[in-house]
């Protein structure tokens, strides 16, 4: 089961620029597992498209995070636990 959004919302929040590991669910149901940072602007173009594509995955509840494999992305509904600075946050009524 998913962790509550809010939850996760409020540790990326307190998170910024600091490792991060997410463990989710992707459409088909598979887990994942992400390590990065969140707010890494390296690299990235400042234009119009991507601006509208930053907003748009936003809108629909998508955070990005760079991984050493580059910028990944994840639903925040979609997260089974988070870990960061050393805390796991994970659902505790999951079987």
């Amino acid at each position: 089961m998913a962790l509550n959004k809010n939850l996760v919302i409020r540790v990326l929040e307190e998170n910024q620029n600091k490792f991060i590991t997410v463990k989710f669910l992707t459409k088909d149901d598979e887990v994942r597992v992400y390590n990065g940072r969140m707010n890494v602007i390296k690299g990235l173009k400042g234009n119009e498209r991507g601006k509208i594509v930053s907003s748009a995955l936003k809108a629909s509840g998508y955070v990005t995070l760079k991984t050493s494999a580059g910028y990944k992305c994840f639903n925040l509904k979609n997260v089974i636990d988070v870990k960061a600075t050393g805390v796991c946050y994970t659902d505790t009524t999951a079987e």
